[in-house]
């Protein structure tokens, strides 16, 4: 056994940011002491021998990449056996109201029934409108949602909307419960 426990952090990204969550998520889990890797979701990927999981996905159309589903749904018995967290990056997520969390909620509710795997942890993270990175029918839709939340905003400009303090605190939360286990066992 590794002086360190060993975690993966999985995820699926259409843009790129849920890969800048991922990659900050395996940063904190390396400050805290855990043997952090970051992949992207593939099938190559296999959970067997780690010591911890972290699962995350993006929202596009309503739902969470498919290649996401799929690889958990596969991989489900053994994720059940081990700390495991699952996060979720929306827009939506951004939105402070009732009506957003229930909505974040539900779509990390549906990873759950349509894979059969239910993690210790989940979280869903505030994501970002990037203008420059969407093909053109992407970029006049977001441009109007943009406009409808905010009629100021500046559909020129990328606009971040991750609170990076709290994905820091979801990963050493995680590091935690993953070195609690480790010890116990």
């Amino acid at each position: 056994m590794s002086a360190r426990p060993l975690v993966l952090v999985l995820y699926a990204s259409t843009h790129g940011h849920t890969a800048k969550i991922a990659e900050r998520i395996g940063a904190t889990l390396r400050e805290q002491r855990v043997d952090a890797r970051v992949s992207r979701t593939g099938a190559a990927v296999d959970p067997t021998g780690l010591d911890g999981i972290v699962v995350g996905a993006s929202i596009h159309r309503g739902h969470h990449q498919k290649e996401i589903l799929d690889w958990i749904s596969e991989h489900r018995t053994t994720l059940g056996a081990m700390p495991s967290a699952f996060f979720s990056v929306s827009l939506t997520a951004a939105e402070d109201s009732d009506e957003a969390r229930a909505t974040t909620g539900a779509l990390i509710d549906e990873v759950v029934e349509a894979t059969g795997w239910t993690p210790a942890t989940t979280a869903a993270f505030a994501g970002a409108l990037q203008f420059g990175k969407y093909n053109l029918p992407t970029r006049v839709l977001m441009r109007l949602i943009a406009h409808r939340q905010d009629p100021h905003i500046d559909v020129h400009v990328d606009t971040d909307y991750t609170d990076w303090a709290v994905v820091d605190r979801f990963a050493h939360d995680f590091a935690t419960s993953v070195q609690r286990t480790r010890i116990a066992a």
